[in-house]
């Protein structure tokens, strides 16, 4: 019994079977996604972000409107029943011819009871020159509405607009007002140029695509028509489009012409490509041309150069100086030129004393 209680003591203790322990639970790695690429923006000398903003009153002779950081409103009706704007194109400089067409073209305005002018932009190259030729047009007390071109430097175009609203109120400044609402349309601006290549100066303005999306945003938002206000126009097909630039062909902006298709944008005013002008078309192509007078539910400007040095347009004439009036009623545009003539030898004596102090050169 004794060896037997031995042997059993000897025997080792059988261990319970016992689970291996659990493998640890695969760690992830957690992959952080990267912020997104804020879309670039325009200076805002160059376009401000339609944002709002400060509220002030701002009276336009008898009419007043209210602003809004870059929003303009005028609340009260047109009441004649048609809203017409003066419209220019590129004046380029303040030279003494181009200064007495000046006013020529502002009788023209008066005389078709423009409620406002536009300037489609290439006021000039000068804070100086600039400034006398929005003076000459401010001298109205009507609406003055202007956009930068692919000609001014940003200073000399933000110091040029600033001395002449110091004389001159009324002039509004689209780089900063990017929206103006009235009761019968809402113009909404697109400062600058899209192709850099053709940017006259190194601090110019060219437009981002965050720009062109904010028009689109707001004109989907109007409770109006929208008029487009850009320099360069839409691009087109065709040698009767906006943008035909004779053996360059169309070299209008694709953004543009996207922007008026996606926002339903009806009405456009542009004035750079200059030999394309003194016409308007019914679509954005630019293949179904609009005659003067004539009514259309969709209307796109060039009123050509406004400049009186020569200029060999597409219609095989030769332009020394035109403007145009754009007038919508009962949610229908239509338009009218005046082309002038060359100036009489009276005429150019008598500009010499419109022409500008001596300037000193500045660079690009």
């Amino acid at each position: 019994m004794l060896g037997l209680s031995l042997g059993l003591m000897a025997c080792p203790e059988k261990k319970a079977d016992v689970p291996p322990p659990p493998k640890p639970a695969e760690v992830k790695p957690v992959v952080v996604a990267p912020p997104p690429v804020a879309e670039p923006r325009a200076d805002k000398e160059c376009a401000a972000p339609i944002d709002p903003g400060p509220v002030a009153e701002l009276k336009f002779g008898e009419r007043v409107a209210k602003q809004t950081g870059a929003r303009l409103t005028f609340t009260d009706k047109d009441a004649d029943g048609a809203l017409i704007f003066g419209v220019l194109g590129p004046v380029n400089e303040d030279s003494g011819l181009n200064m007495l067409a000046l006013k020529k073209y502002v009788k023209f305005f008066l005389d078709e009871k423009a409620d406002a002018i536009v300037v489609t932009g290439d006021v000039g190259e000068v804070a100086t020159g600039i400034g006398r030729v929005l003076e000459e047009l401010g001298n109205t007390r009507l609406p003055v509405f202007v956009i930068i071109g692919n000609r001014e430097c940003r200073a000399e175009y933000t110091d040029g607009v600033l001395a002449a609203r110091a004389k001159a109120p009324n002039i509004v400044n689209l780089n900063e007002v990017r929206v103006v609402e009235f009761p019968e349309l809402t113009l909404v601006s697109l400062p600058g140029y899209h192709d850099p290549n053709y940017i006259n100066c190194k601090t110019g303005c060219q437009y981002a695509k965050s720009t062109v999306a904010e028009v689109v945003r707001v004109a989907k938002e109007a409770k109006t028509p929208v008029a487009l206000i850009a320099h360069g126009p839409p691009h087109g097909n065709g040698n009767q489009a906006l943008d035909f630039a004779g053996a360059g062909g169309n070299v209008g902006d694709e953004q543009i012409a996207k922007a008026i298709t996606e926002g339903n944008i009806g009405f456009g005013l542009f004035s750079n490509i200059k030999e394309a002008g003194g016409r308007a078309t019914k679509d954005v192509d630019g293949t179904q041309l609009a005659k003067e007078g004539e009514a259309s539910k969709s209307l796109f400007l060039n009123p050509g150069p406004a400049d009186t040095m020569g200029w060999d347009m597409n219609d095989s004439t030769k332009s020394v100086g035109m403007a145009a009036v754009f007038t919508l009623k009962e949610g229908q545009a239509s338009y009218k030129m005046l082309r002038l003539k060359p100036p009489t030898a009276a005429e150019k004596a008598e500009s010499k004393k419109f022409d500008p102090p001596a300037r000193e050169e500045k660079a690009p």
